[in-house]
């Protein structure tokens, strides 16, 4: 039996974002066993930037692990997060943040099938939340089938009305066919897919998605971008995310060959300021 893994990364519990995911799993039918996994309740620590994973494995002693564990195994996935002030909330940020552990990964997740949803109370004000949550799954190795933004406050809402329900449905297609949903709302870049862009100036535009550059031009009234891989390339394909990866991890033999030459500049700012602790250390 085929099995969808979904997860949440909301406090609340349910959350719309989980039952979004359940509403999915009930259009499916029980041919896929449905299981949900809540990012607050595991334990996730910080990335700490030692780059030690692309080597022997994360030093940390928390959940990380396990969870690319359950990803690997699922046959399909969604990730889904509220909107916290025009951004995803800050569980999958941190989630994100240790995507260095994906590359030892890259032979089981590249390619599976998943999708991406956030919530937001209010319509119109998401912000870039969704972007958020589109990198997490191209940061995973994942196939992008679809990315929606569901707008409701209250436990409930998300999943109720004629826009919702359609949503619902239009997911729940694509996995069970593997193919990627039809977007029709705005320009995609070339490259990845991506919808969200920046002007870099009046003619230079960057796929936020991607982060490839390009330019664009107008047809019909209709904004067309023709963006160009640049060199360092983190999921536009499977042969691009393993040269990043060992570029990565020569970096360690790159910082070897300058650490000395830096020394000099961290010993003469080392001092400067007075960090203050913070209260629950103060009292321990």
């Amino acid at each position: 039996m085929p099995s969808l893994l979904g997860i949440v990364c909301s406090p609340r519990t349910p959350s719309n974002g989980e039952l979004f995911i359940k509403a999915v799993h009930k259009e499916l039918g029980n041919d896929w066993q449905l299981y949900i996994i809540r990012l607050v309740e595991w334990n996730i620590g910080p990335c700490r930037a030692c780059y030690r994973c692309l080597f022997d494995g994360c030093p940390q002693k928390d959940d990380m692990s396990q969870l690319i564990r359950h990803i690997a195994s699922a046959d399909a996935v969604m990730i889904t997060a509220p909107t916290y002030f025009l951004g995803a909330s800050a569980t999958l940020k941190k989630f994100v943040d240790r995507g260095l552990m994906f590359y030892a990964h890259l032979d089981e997740l590249w390619g599976k099938p998943m999708l991406a949803v956030v919530t937001a109370g209010i319509r119109h004000m998401d912000g870039y939340a969704l972007l958020m949550a589109e990198s997490a799954v191209k940061i995973m190795g994942g196939n992008l089938l679809g990315s929606f933004v569901i707008y409701g406050a209250f436990p409930g809402e998300g999943v109720i009305g004629e826009e919702n329900r359609a949503k619902i449905t239009e997911a729940a297609k694509a996995i069970a066919t593997g193919n990627p949903l039809a977007q029709s709302n705005g320009p995609e870049c070339p490259l990845c897919g991506g919808r969200s862009f920046r002007f870099l100036d009046k003619s230079t535009i960057q796929c936020l998605l991607c982060s490839n550059t390009g330019s664009f031009r107008l047809s019909d009234g209709e904004m067309l971008p023709e963006i160009n891989p640049s060199k360092h390339q983190l999921f536009l394909s499977l042969e691009a995310a393993k040269e990043h990866a060992e570029w990565l991890r020569g970096m360690k033999k790159r910082f070897l060959e300058v650490r000395d030459s830096l020394k000099p500049v961290v010993r003469a700012l080392a001092g400067r300021g007075t960090t203050i602790t913070p209260p629950s250390k103060s009292r321990s």
